[in-house]
């Protein structure tokens, strides 16, 4: 799967054989192939939208690839703002049941999304706090731990908003060399500089995004910890 900032803009580089196959060592180009099954997604306000997202495949290494919205999660019928609502009720003390009123969504569809977090919370929070490292930003605000901290889900849930909030003050734009004199026999180049922006880089790539409109700096909330989380918020291995 591959999340994608601006539908249209990826389906015109899909078209134009603009883009390269995510694989691992693969390189090659990927050519439009059909539609993913479509399927109602409910969002926060409770409309419906009837998703069917545009499918890739490689010429090279012959993969599929599902071509998904950042503001939707693999084979989920709500939208990643109603997912992220009920994880935020839940990381603040509520019950499964009450989250899922608040959200407007059965209690065992929340119940399933609660558990999903919970079992991979070890591994969420670990990544978040990887992020936020790379970002120069402290883990805990003023360096100590919240009082929450040790419950799995609400540490998950706060360690994700704050790997976005770094992402968002550390690493979203390019990492600019500040203003200096140049003295004689300096080359004036900023080699520290140069190797954060190429490792900011990497790490964008990393998130398997395709952005041809560089919306990506100005994501924000549950959609820009979807595209950091890898679409992996709920399930280990995405899939459209």
């Amino acid at each position: 799967m591959i999340t994608v900032l601006d539908p249209d803009a990826a389906r015109t580089a899909l078209t134009a054989g603009e883009l390269a196959c995510p694989g691992p060592g693969c390189g090659g180009r990927l050519r439009a192939w059909s539609k993913a099954r479509e399927r109602r997604v409910r969002g926060r306000d409770g409309t419906e939208a009837r998703l069917r997202p545009d499918r890739a495949r490689c010429r090279v290494c012959r993969r599929s690839h599902v071509l998904l919205p950042a503001e939707y999660l693999p084979r989920r019928g709500y939208d990643v703002h109603v997912v992220g609502a009920a994880l935020l009720e839940a990381a603040e003390g509520a019950g499964y049941r009450r989250a899922a009123a608040a959200v407007g969504a059965p209690a065992s569809t929340v119940r399933g999304w609660l558990t999903s977090v919970r079992t991979r919370a070890a591994i969420l929070t670990a990544g978040a706090i990887d992020l936020i490292r790379a970002a120069g930003q402290d883990v805990w605000a003023r360096g100590r731990p919240p009082v929450w901290a040790g419950r799995a889900l609400s540490e998950a849930v706060a360690a994700l908003g704050g790997a976005a909030r770094g992402y968002v003050l550390g690493l979203a734009r390019p990492i600019r060399p500040p203003m200096r004199v140049v003295h004689p026999g300096h080359t004036g180049i900023d080699y520290l500089r140069l190797i954060a922006e190429r490792r900011r880089l990497a790490l964008h790539a990393s998130f398997g995004v395709i952005d041809p409109t560089g919306l990506l700096s100005d994501l924000r909330g549950w959609p820009l910890i979807n595209v950091l989380t890898r679409a992996r918020l709920l399930t280990p291995s995405p899939d459209g």
